[in-house]
């Protein structure tokens, strides 16, 4: 029987790059983003479900636009259609088709996506009176003390969780300005991280 010897060198090169893709599986970090869905149309008072507005389909395009590259895996909407609407373009986009969660259950919900989709990117949309329960959920900071106010449309919000459990929020601006509150200093991306920031802003 032949014995074939490989190489040292070529040794070398593949216990390399077997470590280094053991430390990259072990040091992946998980993305939640988590946005209000877009402007509804306000006219029709009987509608308790309303679509989206003009405005509101512009900015469900800005959102696809805004993280067509962050590779998103899975985008989770509730039964409203504001929310699947405010989603469309980007799962069309990224050929994902989005799934329902019940906002009534929201820590066994995060506990789920935290678990299902560890190392991953996942987009989350809610509404004014969800969004900050959505990110005491995941774990993360809450910058409003209960809810978003009503005027509150183009905000942004990344939940890093680390390998080690730790969670970073950042905020930002996207779309057409559309809010009353204002993203606090210490969660604006320039303070958090100075080196991802774009050459100009939104606004």
């Amino acid at each position: 029987m032949k014995i074939v010897m490989m190489p040292a060198k070529f040794l070398r090169v593949l216990f390399i790059y077997l470590l280094l893709s053991t430390f990259s599986a072990s040091a992946q970090k998980t993305t939640i983003w988590i946005v209000r869905h877009a402007e509804e149309v306000t006219h029709i008072k009987q509608d308790e479900d309303p679509p989206l507005s003009a405005a509101g389909t512009k900015r469900a395009e800005a959102l696809a636009k805004e993280l067509k590259g962050e590779h998103i895996k899975a985008i989770y909407v509730t039964k409203y259609k504001r929310t699947g609407l405010t989603a469309r373009p980007l799962a069309y986009k990224a050929k994902i088709l989005p799934r329902v969660y019940v906002d009534t259950a929201l820590n066994v919900f995060a506990k789920a996506i935290i678990k299902n989709f560890r190392g991953e990117n996942v987009l989350v949309i809610g509404h004014s009176n969800t969004v900050m329960k959505l990110l005491e959920a995941f774990g993360a900071d809450v910058p409003f003390p209960s809810s978003l106010d009503e005027e509150d449309y183009d905000m942004l919000f990344k939940i890093t969780i680390k390998d080690n459990g730790k969670r970073e929020l950042a905020i930002d601006y996207y779309g057409e300005k559309h809010h009353t509150n204002e993203i606090p200093e210490k969660y604006q991306p320039e303070i958090n991280h100075p080196e991802a920031v774009r050459p100009f802003t939104n606004y």
